[in-house]
């Protein structure tokens, strides 16, 4: 608990602070670089795009030194155009290369380049393994020459050669499908410069395997799960040149994964052609297919089946299950068909099959068929069974359902095969009942007392008849059926009346008895349908049993529910005087009921009258409590009023309006409270306890009764004294 003087908070003054940016303008400059080319300078190197070193040159690049110089505009790669720089000051500058005087120079005689009197001819078959050769073609003025041989466009062989020489070129299989040309330049000796002539082109054709033998015969057995086997063909070089592909084929089909020289056979492939085909291939090469014979693939045979066997007991109405057996190979799956005598029964082709009536006194047998794919199927009989006559045996025993008492019906459950036909007999005492031939019963009076039964007789074709008899049993009177139970009404206060509701039965009951209870046990002489609430009722629990009867049935009684009291206060002690504790009043917590503010009352420990007989004691408003110990010996009050026992419940005040001690959560609630009084001598105590000691006090203040006061819920009591009205927020 906490308590505050109320005071007002003034605002405090603030400082207002100024934050200045101060700017600055940035300036860039670019400058524009600029180099004359008329100046004298040092040199300045020039970028030269090289050319390809693959080839001869064309010719001289540029005129010979010494004659009058012009600057050429440049062919392979441009001049860079001069570059502008833009700054925000000042505009571009623009800067011009002065031309320098021509000089005058003795321009030479240049001697002519070799002429081409006859194109290139290339000789020999464009095929791969092949090798192409050629002198080059007729030329004229020509002491040199470059052979350049291309395919599809890019040069794979260069070679330099004088006159009259033979240059050649081996077809290489990567060449294959692709277009070969040979390309010669002719130059003289004293010249760089020449001149080219290019031969027809040529398609590269593949080669042509040689040497092909094969025996075209698939090896093995073609029947299921047997191998077959294909023998590998030959070729002149097959040791260093040439794969094998392998596809095996169903009727015209390929088969997925049949891609090896061996294949099993299949029970897809039974009844079906059966042929191969192997591919041989290499790089620059035409593929070469061989085909094998065809073969017709047939089904296997079982090795061994064994004879089928019947389990199950031989009735009517029970189940016959065949059992296949054992085969070598072991079989896929199963067929089956039943026989009656050696006639099939239609419809009875599973591997279980439930003797019927037709079948009583005749024999039954099985075909069971073994079937496994590419397998021819077998079929095998078992020894023919004699079926008797069946045995009509319950799904659900026969019991009778309902309550053996008057005013009850009483019906038969029970659970037979399927076309069982039923007659009931229904029994009082051993004597069979005349015309009580139903599967239920009504009871009557005339059954209370007595002891009935059922039996049931049960026929069906093909079946032995059978009886079966229910348990006698005793037939009681009726019962009341509850449909709304009884219960307590009235005021729930000491001297209030409390009414019992018998309730609602079915049937009407024609007497009605009561019996009020207090926490479970009788009250004495209460057995009326009201009942006043007495002292001895304070914070105890009362109910009412109801007990209903009538001619026929058997009483029955229902307690209602049970009602709490509330715990009123009950007065101890009445007056001022010493009491003994233990006795006259005993431990516990009390509250005084007087009025005023002179109220004094002290737990003592002997009556010697001395002051060391007081333990704790108190003065001040009678609005308060006190807490006796087990320990005290006696206990004085003066003008305090009558004291009584506390009960758990309060008003729960948001306010306070007179002195005195309140329980926390009980006479007031925990929160926040207000005084706007301006007196001064304003007193709050939080306290722990009753007891009146120093110990209780949690904390406490004194002063204006302009206060505010925070009270928690953990405290057991707050104190006021002289503070006016306390509100809580």
């Amino acid at each position: 608990m906490s308590f505050f003087r109320n005071t007002h908070v003034r605002p405090r003054s603030g400082r207002a602070a100024r934050i200045v940016a101060t700017t600055g303008a940035i300036t860039l400059f670019a400058g524009l670089l600029i180099a004359p080319a008329a100046q004298a300078a040092p040199a300045t190197q020039a970028i030269v795009a090289e050319a390809p070193t693959d080839g001869p040159t064309d010719g001289p690049t540029g005129e010979p030194a010494g004659g009058p110089t012009e600057a050429p505009a440049p062919t392979d790669s441009p001049s860079p155009e001069p570059t502008e720089t833009t700054t925000p000051t000042q505009e571009p500058t623009e800067t011009t290369s002065p031309t320098p005087d021509p000089t005058t120079t003795t321009e030479p005689t240049e001697a002519p380049a070799p002429s081409n009197t006859a194109v290139p001819v290339v000789h020999g078959e464009p095929v791969v393994g092949q090798t192409l050769t050629s002198k080059g073609g007729l030329w004229e003025g020509a002491t040199k020459f470059r052979f350049v041989w291309t395919v599809d466009g890019t040069a794979v062989q260069t070679a330099d050669h004088t006159t009259g020489e033979i240059d050649s070129l081996v077809l290489l299989p990567g060449m294959a499908g692709k277009t070969v040309q040979l390309t010669v330049t002719a130059s003289r000796e004293d010249t760089p410069s020449g001149t080219d002539a290019t031969s027809t082109p040529l398609v590269v054709r593949n080669a042509e395997f040689t040497g092909l033998t094969w025996n075209n015969a698939v090896v093995g057995w073609a029947v299921v799960g047997e191998t077959l086997t294909l023998d590998r063909p030959a070729w002149d070089d097959s040791a260093t040149r040439g794969t094998l592909r392998h596809q095996w084929y169903r009727a015209g089909a390929p088969i997925p994964g049949a891609t090896s020289e061996q294949y099993v056979v299949s029970p897809a492939d039974a009844g079906r052609p059966l042929q191969a085909t192997i591919t041989l291939s290499a790089e620059g090469f035409t593929d070469h297919e061989f085909q094998s014979t065809q073969v017709t693939a047939t089904s296997a045979a079982f090795s061994s089946v064994a004879v089928p066997t019947i389990s199950g007991t031989a009735r009517v109405g029970q189940a016959q299950t065949a059992n296949p057996g054992a085969s070598a190979p072991s079989a896929a799956s199963f067929t089956y068909q039943w026989y009656r005598g050696n006639t099939a029964i239609t419809g009875a082709v599973e591997r279980r099959y439930t003797a019927t009536a037709a079948d009583n006194g005749k024999t039954l047998k099985v075909r069971v068929r073994s079937v496994k794919p590419g397998y021819t199927s077998v079929d095998r009989f078992s020894a023919a069974r004699k079926i008797a006559v069946g045995l009509l045996v319950a799904t659900k025993s026969p019991v009778v359902t309902g309550t053996h008492r008057y005013g009850n019906t009483l019906r038969v459950a029970q659970g037979w095969p399927v076309g069982t036909t039923i007659r009931y007999q229904w029994y009082r005492n051993g004597v069979a009942l005349k015309g009580a031939i139903g599967n239920s019963l009504y009871l009557t009076t005339g059954y209370i007392g007595t002891r009935v039964n059922v039996k049931v007789t049960l026929s069906k074709p093909g079946y032995m008849t059978r009886a079966v008899a229910t348990t006698p049993t005793s037939v009681g009177k009726g019962l009341f059926v509850l449909k709304a139970a009884p219960k307590v009404t009235g005021r729930l206060a000491l001297g209030s009346v409390l009414t019992a509701y018998p309730g609602s039965f079915s049937p009407a009951p024609t007497s009605v008895a009561y019996q009020w209870y207090r926490n479970g046990s009788a009250i004495a002489g209460a057995r009326g349908r009201t009942y006043r609430v007495a002292a001895v009722d304070n914070g105890r629990s009362l109910s009412v049993r109801v007990a209903v009867g009538r001619a026929y049935y058997a009483g029955r009684a229902v307690t209602s529910a049970a009602v709490k009291l509330p715990l009123w206060p009950v007065t101890v002690l009445r007056g001022d005087g010493v009491y003994r504790v233990g006795t006259q009043i005993k431990p516990g917590l009390y509250k005084a009921t007087g009025a005023g503010s002179s109220c004094y009352w002290a737990r003592l420990s002997g009556f010697s009258g001395l002051l060391k007989d007081i333990k704790a004691n108190y003065f001040g408003s009678a609005r308060t409590y006190v807490q006796i110990n087990a320990g005290d010996v006696g206990f004085e009050s003066h003008g305090c009023g009558s004291w009584t026992t506390v009960t758990p419940s309060g008003p729960r005040a948001t306010s306070i309006y007179a002195d005195g001690i309140y329980r926390v959560g009980i006479d007031i609630l925990p929160g926040t409270y207000y005084g706007t009084g301006s007196h001064e001598g304003c007193y709050l105590a939080a306290l722990t306890g009753f007891n009146g000691t120093l110990s209780d006090i949690s904390e406490n203040y004194y002063g204006s009764a302009d206060v505010i006061a925070t009270v928690p819920s953990w405290i057991k009591a707050l104190e006021v004294r002289n503070c006016g009205i306390l509100t809580r927020y």
